[in-house]
């Protein structure tokens, strides 16, 4: 991949114009639509970045983030690709400048300036804020003023999703003079803390300064912590207290103490607004802009001002650089120069080469000699033999040991210095078995880890640890990547405990949220009842799952069931989720025996489905039917039933065939008794009917007229014949009366 030109074409369609502003991380071109014949600004990610996968994630992020958002306070997007080995983001082309420009310019701001300002940068914000993102990086050189003075957010390369949770790498994420408290301590991060950014901003408008300070960026970041944003009016004049009063609410170090998101905090600032009765503004447009710089170098186009930072128009050098011919060889023998290597030149781009300097004078060498008044001439020395005491072996066995110890030395030298050494090479594309052959044959140990990866399909080569190019020993473990594909939300299996499913998200790069919690039968409370989306669901890396706990089953209403008999109101309570725990008996007045007159808990009182229940049912006893029977009988029967005749008594009036007949009981017939105060009184016959006894032995009828409870009068002998009987037959006497009879 090379280095982006005026006039290279993109895809045969996008024509850069000129640089305009570079970034941390990308550099934006002017370009014209070569297909829609407009002028757009094209944001380029640098080619160091374009194979890191984490920042290319982030670009993409920022792509469909601004794509999303489509409101007249934010930047548009039009496009995103990757080509030609450029990842570039296509956007609305901006003309003007910077807040942060604009403060250079003109300094602080007097309210009504600074509210025009920040109600523009609400107004988008809280677009971003209700489509449920987090910008994260709130400040002046984000906020762009268009030549139609209307202001814009932009750079959404840090959004989030709101509450989106820690940040995976575990570093501070966002500029260090707006970082709200949650930010620098590594919390959950929602629409709160851009409020705190934006109140930061608009303390910035109103004082010319950042409230906080330090002797680096972690002591600037960590002052927050501490130390509570102080009244503007504190350190600038004409600063009105409701004012005051707005930057404090949005800088509040809790989060639940600020505005809740960029839309409550507009609404507060148009009332106060409204208040002090503050003119309206508008927002001027900063002169010395790197957009304004930038047009003035190349005016062809309109420019654009997404970053600050303006990178100069480099002029091609047209010429050629003229090498001097060697001169011609002399007719003489002479001493030539010394060799000097020529210093190292400063970096010309394109050019290969860079011209020898005017005064260079190459270095002669000291001599003796004069060139103009001597030459050298060969002269024949004496062909003398050389005279030595050594053998010729042993000056030629030191020489090889010499040598070997020379050879020694250098691979010595070299395996210590660099050949110990080795580059790690390039594995992406290539199936696992092919990288793990091309490390290993690098000299590497070889392990392979699975990774998840929006873009390169399962299988295949992500990358390695460390990276591509990177220098290690030879020996050292080098981690394959090979994609996992996108990461899905896992199943939730029968342990459903928060810790298991928080860690299998983890482990697939997933962000647990915590979402409404629901009620669920099966699962027990304060277990996983599901996810938002559900189990299978394919996501992007890094992207938020919400995680609904169970609160066990649902409440339900105890039914009423007095009056059932026990085995009806069972299958009814059971029927409605409940279980009936036990059985009791109890008295009550109003329930025949066998029947539910109550339940513990109470009847429509909630409790959770599957909650146990007593049920209570009635033991009363029924006062039975004895009215007519003798008083044997009654006894025994009421005695069947629970019940103890305590006393007897007779009822005047009452007549009945015989004195010992129940004519009364108490309590009444159908009445319910306490088992445990079952007695009863009976009533017996008052009076009796007179039976008939003429014609019968004086004997019998004596018999008869006892059972009746009545008494015979005569003297006549048992065997004779009763002829009259006074009172007559069916006539009523009271019990004892006596009967007066005829016999012969």
């Amino acid at each position: 991949m090379v280095n982006l030109k005026v006039g290279d074409i993109l895809e045969d369609r996008y024509r850069i114009d000129a640089p305009i502003a570079r970034g941390g991380m990308s550099t934006v071109y002017r370009c014209v639509d070569l297909r829609l014949g407009r002028s757009v600004a094209l944001k380029v990610m640098d080619r160091e970045y374009v194979n890191d996968p984490i920042f290319r994630q982030r670009f993409r992020r920022e792509a469909r983030s601004m794509a999303q958002l489509n409101h007249p306070n934010l930047v548009n997007v039009y496009d995103f690709s990757a080509a030609s080995g450029h990842v570039y983001l296509v956007m609305e082309l901006i003309t003007g400048g910077t807040l942060r420009e604009l403060l250079a310019e003109r300094g602080p701001m007097p309210p009504h300036a600074a509210i025009a300002v920040m109600r523009g940068v609400l107004t988008g914000l809280s677009a971003a804020h209700k489509a449920g993102m987090v910008h994260r990086d709130i400040k002046p050189d984000n906020v762009l003023i268009n030549s139609d003075h209307r202001v814009k957010l932009s750079d959404f390369g840090l959004v989030r999703a709101a509450y989106a949770g820690q940040s995976l790498d575990n570093q501070i994420v966002g500029t260090v003079g707006y970082l709200s408290p949650e930010q620098v301590e590594g919390e959950e991060i929602g629409p709160a803390s851009d409020v705190y950014s934006a109140g930061i901003v608009l303390f910035e408008l109103l004082t010319g300064q950042t409230p906080f300070s330090g002797k680096d960026d972690i002591s600037h970041a960590y002052a927050r912590l501490s130390t509570v944003v102080p009244a503007p009016s504190s350190l600038i004049d004409g600063v009105p207290s409701l004012v005051d009063e707005l930057v404090a609410t949005a800088t509040a170090r809790e989060p639940a103490d600020r505005f809740s998101d960029a839309a409550e905090f507009l609404n507060a600032l148009e009332d106060v607004a409204a208040e002090l009765h503050l003119p309206s503004f508008r927002v001027p447009v900063p002169v010395n802009s790197a957009a304004h710089r930038a047009n003035v170098e190349s005016p062809a186009a309109p420019p654009t001002d997404m970053f600050t930072t303006q990178i100069p128009k480099v002029e091609a050098e047209d010429h050629t650089t003229i090498i001097p011919a060697a001169p011609a060889p002399a007719a003489e023998t002479s001493i030539l120069p010394e060799y000097v290597p020529a210093k190292a030149t400063p970096d010309y781009g394109d050019a290969d080469f860079a011209p020898a300097p005017a005064d260079y004078v190459p270095q002669q060498p000291e001599t003796n000699l004069h060139m103009e008044d001597q030459s050298l001439v060969p002269q024949e020395e004496p062909d003398i033999p050389a005279v030595s005491n050594r053998s010729r072996l042993k000056v030629t066995l030191w020489s090889i040991f010499v040598v070997i110890v020379i050879a020694a030395v250098a691979v010595g030298g070299w395996w210590f210095g660099s050949g110990r050494y080795g580059e790690i090479p390039q594995v992406l594309g290539m199936d696992k078995v092919q990288a793990v052959a091309l490390v290993e044959e690098a000299g590497f140990a070889a392990h392979t880890e699975q990774r998840y990866d929006n873009e390169v399909p399962v299988g295949s080569i992500i990358g390695t640890e460390p990276s591509f190019g990177e220098r290690l020993p030879r020996g050292e473990d080098v981690n394959i990547l090979v994609s996992q594909g996108r990461p899905e939300v896992p199943d939730l299996g029968e342990d459903r405990s928060v810790s298991t499913v928080r860690t299998a998200l983890e482990d697939r790069t997933l962000v647990w949220v915590d979402g409404p919690a629901e009620y669920s039968d099966e699962i027990p409370e304060g277990q996983v009842s599901s996810t938002t989306p559900r189990a299978g669901t394919s996501l992007d890396v890094g992207s938020t799952v919400q995680v609904h706990l169970s609160r066990g089953p649902a409440p339900v209403a105890i039914p009423d069931v007095s009056g059932m008999k026990a085995d009806k109101a069972i299958k009814v309570l059971e029927g409605a989720g409940l279980v009936v725990s036990s059985t009791t008996e109890a008295f009550d007045a109003s329930t025949k025996a066998g029947e539910v007159f109550a339940t513990e808990p109470a009847a429509s009182t909630e409790v959770k489905r599957g909650s146990s229940v007593v049920l209570k049912v009635s033991n009363a006893i029924e006062i039975p039917d004895v009215v007519g029977m003798d008083k044997d009988k009654a006894t025994e029967t009421l005695a069947e039933a629970g019940l103890v005749v305590a006393s007897t008594s007779v009822v005047p009036g009452e007549a009945a065939s015989s004195a010992d007949t129940v004519v009364s009981v108490q309590p009444e017939l159908g009445a319910l008794v306490d088992p445990a105060n079952p007695q009863v009184t009976l009533g017996l016959a008052g009076e009796v009917e007179v039976p008939s006894i003429v014609g019968r032995k004086v004997s019998d009828a004596r018999e008869i007229l006892a059972e009746a409870g009545l008494v015979l009068i005569t003297d006549a002998a048992d065997d004779d014949r009763v002829i009259t009987q006074t009172p007559r037959a069916r006539s009523e006497l009271s019990v004892g009366g006596e009967v007066t009879i005829r016999a012969f």
